[in-house]
């Protein structure tokens, strides 16, 4: 009888450690945006940050008509309140939806008094493009069930954003994720 309660309680104790040791800390809301902690944690949420869109066009496109414009997101603020490590990760809920789709990464320049980057262009001979320009390139893993796994060590030093393309951007402003790599 003790042998057979022994393998019982060991059965459960190694079946309890198992649960533990396959559940994933990972964002509860869809496009909730974490940094992850070296323990596996879920650390600081990445600040939201409110954007707009301004356009601008070469001196040559009003006196000539021939020229290029271009557009780009602005945020208010020369810096990030988040650092984070290119050691670090940023988690993030997609619902279960591919990254690659509804993910970018795009690196700020810096001005006085706000960041930049460009998000589209048109020019007289070489037509238009939108949300192609710039972005940085991004691997992932699945991280829990419906979240991914960004490593931030092939991005340089400097400020980001992380733009979720599908559901807080409209024609005019835009709710993107901010954060700043240091080395």
């Amino acid at each position: 009888m003790k042998k057979i309660l022994l393998v019982v309680v060991s059965l459960l104790a190694s079946t309890a450690f198992q649960v533990k040791a396959q559940t994933v800390e990972e964002p509860e809301f869809e496009l909730e945006a974490y940094v992850l902690a070296t323990d596996s944690t879920l650390g600081q949420a990445l600040p939201l940050e409110n954007a707009y869109i301004k356009a601008k066009a070469a001196a040559s496109m009003f006196i000539v008509g021939i020229g290029k414009a271009k557009s780009y997101y602005y945020v208010n603020g020369t810096a990030s309140p988040l650092k984070v490590k290119q050691s670090d990760y940023i988690v993030i809920n997609t619902g279960g939806k591919s990254p690659l789709q509804t993910l970018t990464f795009n690196r700020f320049e810096i001005l006085k008094s706000k960041r930049r980057f460009q998000n589209g262009q048109i020019g007289t001979f070489t037509g238009a493009s939108f949300g192609t320009e710039g972005g940085e390139t991004f691997k992932y893993k699945k991280y829990g069930k419906d979240s991914v796994k960004i490593p931030l060590k092939d991005l340089q030093p400097g400020e980001y954003s992380l733009m979720v393309t599908t559901k807080m951007t409209d024609n005019k402003s835009a709710k993107i994720y901010t954060f700043c790599v240091e080395e």
